[in-house]
């Protein structure tokens, strides 16, 4: 696993950053929503690693410093399979269980994300929660082609996105997570 990180944080050190906080975060709405000791593992090691497949997008796209168009963008779309591909390939005894979490970071509640298409409860609950967790730490950072969010509008926007992209039930738990806890996102 270290290798991995590693081989990611070489590739692209937002991403390899990026996905050590949405792993922190992940962890704690995850057991909010308490899933068991299982899945939080899986969720654990799914965030820590939802990003791997970008090991293997070009440059061109990966390291783009604008919005992508739409070839770019569905090159940039394959990253989830890609990562489940790569994880997979790790042997562990749970490969499959993160591999098929990581691969489900990009559907949406509503059935409109990538790349199955999946909707509501088809979608794993751990995947879920990595939806609202990646959606909230992608909008909150600085990005090569825009600046960080404030929280405020960050939340205006998961809340108009829930029901849609976003699990409704895992955004009630995360925002009343962060009633509790300020500091954590």
């Amino acid at each position: 696993m270290d290798a991995l990180s590693m081989s990611l944080q070489m590739r692209d050190p937002y991403t390899r950053f990026h996905c050590d906080r949405v792993g922190t975060m992940c962890e704690q709405l995850g057991r909010y929503c308490d899933l068991d000791a299982t899945d939080l593992s899986h969720l654990a090691l799914a965030a820590r690693f939802h990003d791997i497949g970008k090991i293997g997008i070009p440059d061109n796209v990966l390291l783009h410093p604008a919005r992508l168009d739409d070839d770019q963008r569905a090159i940039m779309r394959t990253h989830p399979e890609r990562g489940e591909r790569i994880f997979a390939a790790t042997g562990r005894a749970d490969a499959q269980a993160v591999a098929r979490l990581i691969r489900g970071h990009h559907e949406a509640y509503d059935g409109s994300g990538y790349p199955d298409g999946l909707r509501g409860s088809d979608i794993p609950l751990a995947a879920r929660v990595l939806t609202v967790v990646d959606a909230w730490d992608a909008m909150t950072s600085e990005r090569p082609y825009r600046d960080a969010m404030e929280r405020s509008r960050v939340m205006f926007l998961l809340e108009d996105a829930s029901g849609g992209m976003i699990d409704p039930q895992v955004l009630g738990a995360f925002q009343h997570l962060l009633r509790r806890e300020p500091g954590l996102g």
